[in-house]
Order: C-alpha cells, then sequence, then structure tokens
C-alpha cells in the first residue's frame, strides 16, 4: 500500500507526479468523469498521469501517439517532453507488480526516473537558451521535476549510437516560429499509446443458500459461467456445504461488477461420471456489486424442465451475452486449492493419544477438596514403549482443573488436582522432549464448567450485577436459554445461559467479548511459553467462528516465533477448509475418513470408502488432517469391527496413507469399550473408552491379541519412518487408485524413486483371478519388466515381478488380507 503524503496531493510538486507515475500501473490511465472534473487544467489541456486529453475530448484513442499529441506553448515544452520520457521509462521498468510493497525498491524505481527525465530536461533547456528561446535565469514555471543525484552504485547508461537529426518548430513569444535540429532519439518513437492492464479488482462474498432434498450419498454443488464456478463444470463446480437437514450453503468470491450465470445440481458420490440432476427453469443470475460488497442469495430450487422456448429461459443468457459484449476487463485470482502448511516437526509425526482421568485411573469426580495426587508420574513406566512403539507425539486429552470429564474447566492455569500440578507436568514435558517426542494439549475454549470464576461471580452477584456478566451468553428468561442458574445474592432471581449441546454443566463462553478472547490468550502463552507445550488440539473447533481461531494463530505464532505451535481442530463434520489453513488451524481431525475406513470394511464396501477418498481428494487436496480409528468419544476400533481379521486393513490405512496417523492409547494392544458398557454417569457411558492402561512390562495382563498387534504397529510405523513413500512426501492420487470390487482394492503411492502399492481384500475368500497392479505412467523412478515388488507385510519377503505393460499379479490374495508391495530405485554402488 502506497501511502499518500501531503506532497504528493500537491499537484505543483515533485512528489506528486512521482506518486501519479507509480500509480498509472495500477489504475485505467481514463479517470472516471467525477475524478476528471477536479485535474487542474493548464493552456487548456486537461492532465491524467501521462496522457494529455483536450477539452471535450473523451478517452483516447488507438490513434494517438505520445509524439502525436497537441502541441503546447513553449512554456509546456520541457514538461511535456518529461511526460513523454517518463511514460517511456515507466514502461521499461515493466509492470509495478514487481515491486510489491518494497519501499526501497520504490524509492530506487523513483530515483531512476527522476534521473532520466533531469537529464532529458537539461539537455532541452540547453536547446532552448541557444535558441533564444529561454533567459539563462528564467525557468519553467510549475516544473514538475528536479535533477537529483544519481543513485549510489547505478551503473552508467549505456554508449548509443549515433542519432539522426531531425528538425522541430517551436513557437515564439511573439508568434513568430523557429526551426530547431535535434536528436531523433529512439525513445521517440512512435508507438501507439498502449494501456496498463486494469489492476485485480477486491472480489465480492456471495453467499448461495437453498433447501434441497438429497439422498445418502448426494451432495450439492454450485456451478455457472465463470471460470471461478467452474465453467459449467460439474466436476470443477463449488461443492456446498451441508448446514442442516437440507439447507445448503456455500460462500465465494466473485469479480465485482460482473454479471454470472449459474446452476444448482445434485451430484451422487464423488467419481467424475457419477450421476447428476441438475436445476430445472432458467438459469441463475447474479449481478456483483463494488469492491468488497456482500451479496446473500436465497434461492428456491426448481427441479422440473421450463423448455427453451420459454421467454425467461431465453432471456437470461440473452442478457449475459450482451453484457459481455460491453463489460471492464478482468482480473481476478483463480480458484486454488486451499493449502495448509504444518510445522516441520509434525509433518510426519505419529501422534499418540491419552486420555489422562483414565488412563491413570483417577477418579471421576473432583470436588475441590481433594489432595495433590501426582498420578501424572506414572507415564514415566512408559517412556520405554513409547520409544519402541516409534511415536513422536503425546496428545493429552483435558488437564486442567475440572469437575468431572475434564471438559468442565475450572482453572484452565492448574492442572488438575486428581493428576498433579503444574511443576511435575513441566517436568514431564521436559522428560519426553528429551527421547524426542513431543506435547500437544486439548484445549477447551468453547465452554467451561460451572465452578470456573467467572461463572462463580455471575452466580453470586447476579448477572445485574457481575463484571463477567458478558462473559457468557445469557438471557433474562428460563426459556432464553437451555441452562437456568439462581442468583445467590438476591433470591428468586436467576438468569438462563447456552451451554453446550444442553449440558447445565458446560456454559458456553461468549468468545466476542474482548475480555474472554484475552483470557484465553493469556492461557495459550502461559502453556507455550512457561511449560513448553508444543501444540494445541482444540475442542469443537468447527463451532467456533474461523475468525477467532485467526487470531488464536497469530497469538500462538508470536509465542512461538518459528511457527513450531501446532493447531488441530476438532471437525466432526462439514467442510474442513473454513478453520483449517495457513492463517488459521493447521489441521483438523478426519472424521469422515475414520467412519468410512471401519463402516466399509464392515459393510463389504470398498466402494464407501472410495467415495470417502474421493470426497478428501475434491475438498481437502491441499491439507494434511489427523486421522485416527479411535479416541476417547468413540468406540475402540477393536470393539467397532465386526471381523477381527480386518484389524491390519484399518491400521495400514492409519499409517501408511496420507494424513497425520493419531494412535489411541491401548489400541496398539487390542483394548476394547464401547459407550453402552460405560457406567460413569458423569461421561455418558465414555468411560468404557477411557479405562486405565495397561501394564506395558506385563504381556499377561494384555489381550489374547495383544502381542501380535503391537509387532504390527511397530512394524506399521518403522515402515513409515524408514521408507519416505508412506509419509507426506509420498503421493496419494485417486487416479492412482483401483476398486476392483467392493471387497477388493488397491492403493499406489510413490516418491521419485520408490513406488508402494497397498493391495486390500477384506473378503472371506481368495481373490481369483489375481488383482493386477499397473504402475501409474506418472511414476517416472525407473521400474521396468522383470524388477520385483517385495511384500513388505509377508514374514518371507514375498517378490512379485513386474510384467510387460507395468503390471504386477498381486496374487495369491487370501481371504481378509493385506499386501503392501514396494519397490525402490537401486542405490548406485559406491566406487
Amino acid at each position: 500500500v502506497h501511502h499518500t503524503t501531503r506532497a504528493e496531493n500537491d499537484p505543483q510538486s515533485p512528489e506528486h507526479t512521482i506518486a501519479t507515475m507509480m500509480t498509472l500501473a495500477h489504475a485505467p490511465v481514463v479517470a472516471p468523469v467525477a475524478a476528471r472534473a477536479s485535474i487542474p487544467r493548464r493552456g487548456g489541456v486537461a492532465r491524467v498521469a501521462d496522457a494529455r486529453i483536450p477539452r471535450g475530448a473523451g478517452r483516447p484513442t488507438a490513434k494517438m501517439t505520445l509524439r502525436s499529441r497537441p502541441r503546447p506553448l513553449r512554456r509546456l515544452v520541457i514538461r511535456a517532453d518529461a511526460d513523454a520520457e517518463a511514460a517511456v521509462a515507466e514502461a521499461e521498468l515493466g509492470t509495478a507488480d514487481a515491486l510489491g510493497n518494497d519501499e526501497d525498491m520504490v524509492a530506487k524505481v523513483k530515483a531512476r526516473v527522476l534521473a532520466k527525465v533531469a537529464a532529458k530536461k537539461a539537455a532541452k533547456k540547453k536547446k532552448l537558451k541557444e535558441a533564444g528561446l529561454l533567459d539563462e535565469d528564467e525557468d519553467e514555471e510549475g516544473d514538475e521535476f528536479a535533477p537529483v543525484a544519481a543513485v549510489p552504485g547505478q551503473a552508467k547508461p549505456k554508449a548509443k549510437a549515433k542519432a539522426k537529426k531531425k528538425k522541430r518548430k517551436y513557437i515564439k513569444p511573439d508568434g513568430t516560429e523557429v526551426e530547431l535540429e535535434e536528436d531523433d532519439d529512439e525513445d521517440d518513437e512512435e508507438e501507439p499509446y498502449v494501456a496498463p492492464p486494469p489492476p485485480p479488482v477486491a472480489p465480492n462474498k456471495c453467499t448461495f443458500h437453498i433447501e434441497v432434498e438429497t439422498n445418502f450419498g448426494d451432495h450439492l454443488c454450485l456451478t455457472g459461467g465463470h471460470a471461478l464456478l467452474g465453467d459449467w463444470s460439474t466436476v470443477n463446480g463449488i461443492p456446498m456445504d451441508w448446514v442442516e437437514g437440507n439447507k445448503w450453503s456455500v460462500t465465494v468470491n466473485l469479480p465485482a461488477h460482473q454479471l454470472i450465470q449459474y446452476k444448482y445440481v445434485v451430484r451422487s458420490g464423488w467419481a467424475p461420471d457419477g450421476d447428476t440432476r441438475w436445476q430445472g427453469g432458467p438459469d441463475g443470475i447474479i449481478s456483483t456489486g463494488p469492491e468488497h460488497s456482500t451479496v446473500e442469495i436465497q434461492d428456491k430450487p426448481q427441479w422440473h424442465s421450463w423448455g427453451e422456448g420459454h421467454p425467461s429461459v431465453k432471456a437470461v443468457p440473452a442478457a449475459i451475452t450482451a453484457f459481455q459484449k460491453v463489460k471492464a476487463p478482468e482480473n481476478w485470482p483463480s480458484n486454488t486449492p486451499n493449502v495448509s502448511l504444518l510445522p516441520e516437526w509434525s509433518r510426519d509425526a505419529v501422534f499418540y493419544q491419552i486420555f489422562p482421568l483414565g488412563y491413570f485411573g483417577a477418579p471421576t469426580v473432583n470436588d475441590q477438596k481433594l489432595a495433590v495426587n501426582p498420578r501424572l508420574k506414572q507415564i514415566r513406566a512408559h517412556y520405554k514403549h513409547f520409544r519402541e512403539l516409534g511415536i513422536d507425539a503425546v496428545y493429552f486429552s483435558p488437564l486442567f482443573e475440572s469437575g468431572t470429564h475434564g471438559y468442565d474447566t475450572f482453572d484452565y492455569f492448574e492442572i488438575d488436582r486428581r493428576l498433579g500440578d503444574v511443576e511435575l507436568f513441566k517436568e514431564i514435558v521436559k522428560e519426553l522432549h528429551d527421547i524426542g517426542i513431543k506435547v500437544v494439549l486439548d484445549g477447551v475454549f468453547n465452554h467451561t464448567g460451572t465452578q470456573h470464576f467467572a461463572f462463580k461471580d455471575l452466580k453470586e452477584k447476579g448477572a445485574h450485577a457481575s463484571e463477567f456478566g458478558n462473559w457468557f451468553h445469557i438471557g433474562a428468561r428460563k426459556w432464553d436459554y437451555e441452562g437456568w442458574c439462581s442468583t445467590d445474592s438476591i433470591k428468586g432471581t436467576g438468569f438462563s445461559y447456552d451451554c453446550w449441546e444442553g449440558h447445565p454443566v458446560l456454559p458456553r463462553l461468549n468468545l466476542d467479548e474482548p475480555a474472554v478472547r484475552n483470557h484465553i490468550f493469556d492461557v495459550a502463552r502461559f502453556w507455550l511459553k512457561e511449560v513448553g507445550i508444543d501444540g494445541w488440539r482444540l475442542d469443537v473447533a468447527h463451532e467456533i467462528h474461523p475468525d477467532f481461531w485467526r487470531e488464536f494463530r497469530r497469538v500462538c505464532d508470536d509465542a512461538r516465533p518459528d511457527g513450531s505451535a501446532l493447531l488441530v481442530g476438532e471437525m466432526i463434520h462439514g467442510n474442513y477448509n473454513g478453520w483449517v489453513g495457513n492463517d488459521r488451524l493447521h489441521s483438523g481431525t478426519n472424521y469422515q475418513m475414520s467412519h468410512a475406513t471401519w463402516h466399509s470394511l464392515n459393510e463389504h464396501n470398498y466402494g464407501y470408502f472410495y467415495s470417502a477418498l474421493m470426497r478428501e481428494a475434491n475438498l481437502f487436496s491441499g491439507l494434511s488432517l489427523v486421522n485416527f480409528l479411535g479416541n476417547h468419544d468413540v468406540p475402540r476400533i477393536a470393539s467397532n469391527l465386526d471381523n477381527q481379521a480386518h484389524y491390519t486393513h484399518a491400521m495400514v490405512v492409519l499409517i501408511l496413507m496420507k494424513g497425520i496417523p493419531c494412535l489411541y492409547y491401548g489400541d496398539e494392544f487390542g483394548m476394547e469399550g464401547r459407550p453402552e458398557d460405560g457406567t460413569d454417569e458423569h461421561s455418558g457411558g465414555d468411560d468404557a473408552m477411557r479405562r486405565p492402561m495397561l501394564d506395558c512390562a506385563k504381556p499377561a495382563s494384555w489381550p489374547a491379541v495383544g502381542m501380535s498387534r503391537l509387532a504390527l504397529n511397530k512394524k506399521l510405523i518403522a515402515l513409515r519412518k524408514n521408507y519416505p513413500v508412506f509419509g507426506v512426501k509420498g503421493t496419494q492420487d485417486i487416479r492412482d487408485m483401483t476398486l476392483i470390487s467392493n471387497e477388493q482394492m488397491i492403493v499406489i503411492r510413490y516418491t521419485e524413486d520408490e513406488i508402494a502399492a497397498m493391495v486390500f481384500n477384506c473378503g472371506d475368500y481368495s481373490v481369483d483371478p489375481w488383482p493386477e497392479v499397473v504402475i501409474p505412467a506418472s511414476f517416472t523412478g525407473g521400474i521396468k519388466v522383470g524388477d520385483k515388488m517385495v511384500d513388505l507385510l509377508s514374514p518371507t519377503g514375498t517378490s512379485l515381478p513386474v510384467h510387460e505393460g507395468g503390471k504386477v499379479y498381486a496374487g495369491p490374495c487370501d481371504p481378509n488380507s493385506v499386501k503392501v508391495l514396494y519397490w525402490s530405485k537401486p542405490k548406485p554402488k559406491p566406487k
């Protein structure tokens, strides 16, 4: 942004002229009518930057050149040539976009332009003085340029070839003409004036709403007659977000001052050739307004055809065609995938989630009278297990002082007394760091517990007297909100309050209140800077406006200037792109793929899994999401699977496919737990998934499958670490996946030098004929006929040859089996 100074606003100053010239590259050459009225006029000529427009004239025509403009009187000769020279100099410098906001570069450009114009002007003045057209002590009135010192380090101009001579006529004050012989410089070549390209225009934020009944697996997309709407392609159109019920919505940035056609389309699944159902009736038409405008559109669905001859159907394309003939040129940014760059340490990390109150066997209720119990110390006995398993980070579910399950926070600055204190936790963080393990905490900032100091003050004094009246969403009537609190100070009075999902013990914070935001930001800083944690997992992040997370991100980045603080939001449904991005959260929990992984196995329906992968590829190709198969809120994977033979399939997906794998404690041994098995009234049965951790040093206490499952998890994590193809460097393109049937599927990943094929069979039978793995043409690693791919999961290291056409026959495939085939380019032998 170029800040205007007082001198730049003065038409007589050199700064004004330079500012005008620098602005020229960002504005049309012809000023709007309202602007032209205020432009200073001299000698009957209206001045617009470097163009001269006679009174009453319209915009410059293609035939008008720098030389063919009307001749001014002698007092404007120097200014005219200086203007022309400045325009040429500006053109030689290229587009102003190259300058960006670099003040040093802008200053150098100004200096170079001034120096060149000053030299030209001095030569003109000398010639005029020699001809008697300018007195020795006379100078131009209203000069816009003055000679400047050369820029230090500036290269000397190259010597020019001998200039051609030409004669030019000038007018003396008495009206007589005089003819002078001048150099005909190449810079003065007559070239048609070409206006600079239009600047990028700030877009309109256009939100489309519609209510449409859809079937399971369907989704709605918006497409239309503009590149930003996919140019009528359903594949490239804008997927809409499901809101609730049959309501759909999407916000799109569209160029200002445009007329654009659009239509809604129901897509079945995400396959490019999937079934579609187009909206009937006339096309929609949107007229965008001025820059930075907001447009809200509430459409009603129309699904029957009106016929091409209907006047309303014909009117829309006719209006668009007429508009296209006269519309201004566009310069708009294209739709690019939302990309989120994670802190470097987390990109290939394997996470391990611990629910501390359950992991360490703490009481389910904290009456705030208990003595501090340092149960956190028990984790030291598990360091050896963490190292052998191969994890890189521990994510602790809530640790803060709370009443029951940890999500009803009383004090964000204290460790729950059932677990220890802050000093003990600092020691744990340092010890984990010493063995190469990062620490991430659960931040519950959407709501608190009723014993939080702000809510306690409200309860004691009443909403009218408490200084924390704006900290929560408060109502005067019982039916305003779901929660009700009686006031201690005045009997018979009270207030209603908003609470999370109707739970009275979880009053929802008002994050629009500056004091609340500052309180939460102080919490974030304390744990990052004072305790030394490495990031946050943020509870119900999708229920909090993205702007809050933008500010939270800035706070965390300030606390960790190296950008190492990871922010992961809990995302249960919807389009994660609104919350995850380079100025918001780094990542989110991938609930859609978690469900698709185990559900497709139980239903013997890899088509469902493939559809979820297509959705992820369409919506989240630029994101790296946190994958999981179990956590403190959902059944453990061992309890979720109908066939325990599919445990390997699920873990291969979790650890070897795209994303950040997060293993829930105990799942590596095959621990079980589902909500209906729980007994704690405060957690709604979720205590069944939060039972104490097994003794890692006593295999006899593990489930019968504990040994084999632990060995499998160790092997898969080692593969991810030792073979880059399974990590962030490996591709995962939907075009490299083959859905053979609902029970067989192949996923291929590769880097420049290695390729892997995961062959899944969830059927209760051997596969015949054998599945064909086809090496993608896009893989250029040099694999050839006769090379062998090794099954990394085979105890004997089975290898399969590559045949003509880049085919590998992956059989025999046993019932409910998985193969992980791998090949890498041979390394050159050392000399």
